[in-house]
Formats: structure tokens, sequence, C-alpha cells
């Protein structure tokens, strides 16, 4: 979303309102590089949300910018963007969870894994096969332990063979796939011994 000002009829000036981070102010001054750019942020807001921040930050090292390798420039951007208001926190959605859910694992950034694993327990029922199987994926990564990792496998459990089938399994840790079918024959069990009372 923008915000369109008209200063005349010739010049409008579209202002978005999430930050690009990419230019120092006194409250955010540390310095990130990624894919050779540079990101700067509140070094205090970080180090409240994140250990790695907090040794980062304020480890002895607080003038010197800090190199981020295995992570693109957009998915950095999109992932401050989600945890900073800069002026207005960008919700997490659908689309970027899972990339929220691995920085913010990255970063150990307990607060944040939280939030998205409200989210995520929150749309568990209403995500499409292609979004669980990629938001389970990050989850089994972060927090293969949570009761929301449960949820996701229980939904997953509750699918058609055929759907399951088409899924590709070879991405997703074997523990989670042994959970999945797991789930899967214990249902089949409850199942048939309802019938059998019945």
């Amino acid at each position: 979303m923008h915000h369109v000002s008209r200063l005349s009829d010739d010049i409008i000036v579209t202002k978005s309102q999430y930050d690009d981070f990419s230019i120092p102010c006194p409250w955010r001054n540390f310095e990130i590089i990624v894919d050779n750019q540079a990101l700067y942020v509140n070094p205090g807001w970080m180090a409240e949300l994140s250990t790695f921040f907090q040794e980062t930050c304020y480890g002895g090292r607080e003038n010197e910018p800090v190199a981020i390798d295995d992570v693109k420039y957009g998915e950095m951007l999109e992932f401050l963007r989600c945890i900073t208001y800069c002026p207005q926190r960008k919700s997490i959605t659908v689309q970027n969870v899972s990339l929220v859910m691995k920085l913010a694992s990255k970063f150990d950034m307990r607060p944040v894994m939280a939030r998205c694993e409200m989210f995520v327990a929150r749309t568990a029922p209403t995500l499409d096969r292609h979004r669980l199987f990629q938001v389970t994926c990050a989850l089994s990564q972060c927090d293969p332990n949570s009761s929301t990792m449960s949820l996701l496998v229980d939904r997953l459990a509750g699918m058609k063979e055929d759907e399951l089938n088409e899924m590709q399994f070879h991405q997703m840790p074997g523990d989670v796939v042994a959970e999945v079918y797991s789930h899967k024959i214990k249902r089949r069990t409850t199942n048939k011994n309802c019938c059998c009372i019945m």
C-alpha cells in the first residue's frame, strides 16, 4: 500500500509505508551487509529480539558492520519489515511466514518465532497443499517439537493418499514424514475400531 500526495499538478510523491533500511539515522545506525548492500537497523531493538544481535551489536564490535552471507537482500528486507516498526510493522502472511520463521530461527529471535507459530496455528486449517508443505518444512527446521508442528503433521495426515504422493517428501526431514504416516495409520486404526463398535 502506498500513500500518494500531490505537491502540484506536475509532481506526485509516493511514499511506501515500509522503509527500505538503506539510510542510517541516529537510532537506526547499525550496519548489516547482505549481498554487498547495506541495511541499517536499530541495534537496541534487534538485541531485544535476538541473542545473535545481542552479541553482534553489543559484544565489543559495535562499530563494525556485520556481513550476513547465506541470506538474500530481498529476504532480509522482507524480514526486517516484518519484525520492525518502520514506521509500521508488516504483517506475517501465508506468503512470508516460512521466510520469517527461517530467519527468526537463524538469528535466535524467540518472540518472532512465537508470533509465526501463532499465525501458523491460526491459519493451518485453511492452508492449501503447497503452502502446508512449505510451512511444515520451514517449521521442521526451526522448531520440530512444537505443538504447532503437531497441528501441521495432523493436517498432512488427514490428506488423501494421492495428494500426499504428489508432495515432494524428499525435501522434508525423514522423521517428519514418518510422523505423518504414523498419524495416518493411527487414524485408520481408530476409524476401523469405531466401525467395529458400531
